[in-house]
């Protein structure tokens, strides 16, 4: 197996371990690519609090289907209330919603067998961005402190994923 092409960046205290995934040539729902994501939640696990989701409903439903669609939001928290419109010249072209991280909520990321089951959403710690997906382009942990980023190390070698850091400047 290839190893895991994982960008590196420091900031300040903070670590930033970036997954292209067209540089990774992985599917997003290969093994390899749920293993960099399960590593990556459980380095941070403790410090999720909220959930931001942002999707396309004919994009959603083409992928799900409107009754897993409708399900998988109201799941993760989606509500009239708490959702919003982004359009463009009067068309609405995205929601987006925040909601609290739950457990079960936490447990749907990780047993999730496709990272790109939606296709843009952050996992926050408070108002700080701790794994952010972003359109299939990547999978990012920022991990704010030096055992976080330990603990990510850990968790793809508990999983006997080779990886390779490169370091951008």
């Amino acid at each position: 197996m290839q190893a895991v092409l994982l960008y590196t960046k420091q900031w300040g205290d903070a670590t930033s371990f970036e997954f292209n995934v067209f540089d990774n040539q992985f599917a997003t729902e290969n093994l390899a690519v749920r293993k960099v994501m399960m590593s990556m939640l459980e380095a941070v696990r403790p410090r999720l609090t909220e959930l931001e989701v942002e999707y396309n409903d004919s994009m959603l439903i083409e992928k799900l289907g409107v009754r897993r669609a409708g399900e998988l939001l109201r799941f993760l928290g989606s509500t009239k209330e708490n959702t919003r419109e982004q359009t463009s010249q009067g068309i609405v072209v995205s929601r987006s919603f925040r909601s609290p991280m739950t457990e079960e909520r936490y447990r749907y990321f990780y047993e999730m067998k496709d990272i790109a089951e939606l296709p843009h959403y952050r996992l926050l710690e408070g108002q700080e961005d701790r794994i952010v997906f972003y359109f299939t382009r990547y999978l990012q942990l920022i991990a704010p402190d030096q055992e976080s980023a330990e603990a990510f190390i850990s968790g793809l070698q508990a999983f006997s994923l080779p990886y390779k850091l490169v370091p951008l400047k």
